[in-house]
């Protein structure tokens, strides 16, 4: 029975382990299926929000082209001016309209950075997905009954993925507990007074202890 006990503890650790992993993997999954679900997003939105900063930068272009004509105009109303008052009305147009265009410019050139900006997403997003699909693939390999991507629709793969490890996480804890209620059972019955509470490796110390082993006795038995 000692020996069983002994086993038993062995083999919960051994899921322990297993547990880990599988809830690393699920962690792993979830980290990619939301990138998955950034980069979908982002491309089904692609094409409108491409339009709409190109219509935006048209738009400041053209706003540029309106207030630089409004500066030359200004100047050369001041280069009329036939007096002071004249001339001090103009210079006052003037600054304004320079003031506009040197708006009008800057609101283009957010305008160009802005689109600039998102087609370097567009980019660098294309370029992520490949990377999502090798990581599914070798994400796969360690998941009980996973299979390999072959879909590009990775946010499908994903869900199925933690699915795969839900079930098998849960399985692994309902073995964990039946291992915990046997430990207890034996060593309930080696000692003649209850353990249960204890976990497995409690268990087998209590054993232990009342057979009068050391721990380097224990890890070498074992």
């Amino acid at each position: 029975m000692v020996d069983e006990l002994r086993a038993l503890v062995r083999r919960e650790h051994e899921d322990a382990l297993e547990s880990e992993r599988l809830h690393r993997l699920d962690a792993d999954v979830a980290e990619l299926r939301a990138r998955a679900d950034v980069i979908s997003a982002f491309f089904a939105a692609e094409r409108d929000e491409d339009e709409r900063l190109r219509r935006a930068e048209d738009e400041a272009g053209a706003d540029v082209a309106r207030r630089d004509a409004e500066k030359v105009a200004a100047e050369a109303e001041l280069a009329r001016a036939r007096n002071d008052t004249e001339r001090a009305l103009a210079e006052q147009r003037v600054t304004r309209a320079r003031d506009h265009a040197d708006v009008a410019v800057q609101t283009l050139e957010r305008a160009a950075e802005e689109h600039a900006a998102f087609e370097r997403e567009a980019t660098e997003l294309a370029e992520e997905l490949p990377r999502l699909e090798r990581w599914a693939n070798e994400l796969a390999e360690g998941i009980p009954g996973g299979t390999a991507l072959d879909t590009a629709d990775l946010a499908d793969w994903a869900s199925h993925a933690r699915a795969e490890l839900f079930v098998a996480a849960s399985q692994l804890d309902a073995r964990r507990e039946r291992a915990v209620l046997e430990a207890n059972g034996i060593a309930t019955a080696l000692l003649g007074e209850s353990t249960y509470g204890s976990t497995p490796d409690q268990a087998l110390a209590q054993v232990e202890r009342y057979r009068g082993s050391t721990p380097g006795q224990v890890s070498e038995s074992r």
